[in-house]
């Protein structure tokens, strides 16, 4: 959603987000109304008073945080991944992230950092920082313009999701600004454990110090980890996503956070089980929910490891709306700007393809496909096919004047783009090989190799893409036509589009991390053990 100044002015007041509008009008994130400047507002004044005091200082007086890319895949919709043009993929800089131990069918070592592994990148006080967990089980803040580390929290066990920042009004100006990050279970814990399993835990940005950590309940799902990146919701809300299959609405006051089974836990204001007894049976303890949620106006969109992609309602707080897959399901809903969901297949206890699959919520049931990409049964580690990570959406890096492109990769070793609004003719079987479905207009396809990555589009029509053969390049080129086969924007004008490779990182390690791109520069986590800068 593109915000003015006034519209930002009157929600800012509205929510009392405890930040103050800097002046001039931030341009790093259209889409998302926390990443505009902002200066803090203390908790007794009244901030109409302070909007307009505050507007009066001089600007190096001024407290300026600004939340830059704040949670996975960047907004609520998923589908902002940075700023600047990436122009090469030369090695900039290398950050040691480590290794550590996990336990998966025996105590394993680990590396670097893998999926979703995309880290989020704040300025406050006149610097910007990238925050980043890692499979050493850390949380770390580091300055991006010297590379120091600020300093370093240490979870239970390894850490693969993304965290999310927001803004805590109601704390002091030290702990204002909360990082909520989730890791595995714990490596003394075990699913079936009396005893809480934290993997899911408020850290303060400034300090570095523990606000709260979340016991993720045992339930009919065999993990306890949480890989969810959350969503800041109005009313000082959080959502969260458990890999025990619970959604959790949660009070963003960190001061409300209580003693709990022998921890400080945060309020739980109400719960959503993502699941039910007829997918227990299927698919027995394989309920694991992995994705981030997404929103689209009053609704929460989630993909669930049950195999189900749920709409729960503000409001009510229940799920209203319901598509079943019946595949695990591990990829993030990506939203596009007319508000369709744009969701990731794996092929798992389906007799058909995984693949990618373009929703209307407006409708229910197999009304809402308006197409199916299948994608190739390839055999990868323990997967058997179909996508594992997002697909990325050009929405917030297109004018008007540019068709609209999604974009994915999967396990059978290619990177897919194509036309969001627009199909072959041609029909394919969908997931359990029942019905037919539309497929999509595929305008580039190449074999890069494996990927359980998540591609980003950039500025200057740009798309960077990982995956275990390395991080790929490439330039997009439209181009006026008037033959109407081509691709169509949204006034009805005619491009087609090509693509061009123009670089190739491949440093003798694989990547399974998500990309994020700030002044041109590319940050991506390896397995390796290191952070990369590319430019």
């Amino acid at each position: 959603m593109n915000w003015s100044r006034q519209q930002f002015n009157q929600r800012a007041v509205r929510t009392v987000l405890g930040t103050l509008l800097t002046a001039g009008f931030p341009q790093q994130s259209p889409a998302h109304a926390l990443n505009l400047g902002i200066n803090e507002i203390a908790q007794d004044e009244d901030p109409l008073e302070t909007l307009s005091a505050q507007a009066t200082k001089p600007a190096n007086q001024r407290l300026e945080t600004e939340l830059l890319v704040p949670t996975y895949l960047g907004n609520d919709q998923r589908r902002f991944y940075g700023r600047g043009i990436p122009q090469k993929l030369r090695l900039i800089h290398k950050f040691a992230l480590g290794s550590g131990q996990t336990l998966v069918n025996g105590y394993k070592t680990w590396s670097g950092a893998g999926w979703t592994g995309q880290p989020t990148i704040i300025k406050d006080q006149g610097k910007t920082y990238l925050i980043i967990g890692a499979f050493d089980h850390s949380l770390r803040k580091i300055d991006l313009e010297t590379y120091r580390e600020i300093w370093r929290y240490k979870f239970d066990d390894v850490i693969k999701g993304t965290s999310t920042i927001y803004l805590d009004r109601y704390a002091s100006p030290e702990n204002r600004i909360v990082i909520l990050q989730g890791s595995r279970q714990g490596l003394q814990n075990r699913v079936s454990s009396p005893y809480p399993v934290p993997s899911f835990r408020a850290i303060s940005f400034r300090t570095g110090k523990e606000l709260w950590r979340m016991d993720i309940r045992q339930t009919h799902s065999w993990s306890r980890d949480n890989d969810s990146s959350p969503l800041m919701l109005e009313n000082d809300q959080i959502f969260n996503v458990g890999e025990n299959g619970i959604g959790y609405f949660i009070s963003g006051n960190t001061h409300n956070a209580r003693l709990k089974r022998g921890i400080k836990q945060p309020q739980v204001l109400s719960e959503v089980q993502l699941y039910t007894l007829a997918d227990v049976k299927r698919q027995g303890g394989n309920l694991v929910a992995e994705s981030s949620p997404a929103r689209f106006g009053d609704l929460i969109y989630i993909a669930a490891g049950s195999g189900h992609i749920y709409g729960i309602s503000l409001k009510t707080k229940q799920i209203v709306w319901d598509f079943w897959v019946g595949s695990d399901l591990d990829g993030t809903v990506a939203i596009s700007k007319d508000g369709k969901l744009f969701c990731t297949v794996e092929k798992q206890y389906i007799p058909g393809y995984g693949g990618v699959l373009k929703l209307n919520p407006n409708r229910y049931g197999y009304e809402s496909v308006e197409w199916f990409l299948p994608t190739a049964n390839q055999r990868f580690n323990t997967w058997e096919g179909g996508v594992i990570g997002s697909v990325a959406l050009n929405d917030e890096y297109r004018t008007e004047e540019k068709p609209a492109l999604f974009a994915t990769l999967a396990l059978d070793g290619h990177l897919y783009m194509g036309a969001q609004h627009i199909t072959t003719g041609k029909k394919t079987k969908g997931p359990w090989r029942s019905r037919d479905y539309d497929m999509p207009l595929i305008v580039f396809k190449k074999l890069i190799g494996a990927s359980i990555s998540t591609p980003i589009f950039t500025d200057g029509d740009r798309l960077v893409a990982a995956g275990y053969n390395g991080v790929y390049l490439f330039q997009l080129k439209y181009q006026r036509v008037s033959t109407r086969t081509a691709l169509v924007n949204s006034r009805g004008e005619f491009y087609q589009v090509s693509v061009q490779e123009i670089g190739h990182f491949k440093p003798g390690s694989s990547f399974e991390s998500t990309p994020v791109v700030w002044n041109g520069l590319i940050r991506i986590c390896g397995r390796d053990g290191w952070l990369y800068t590319l430019g």
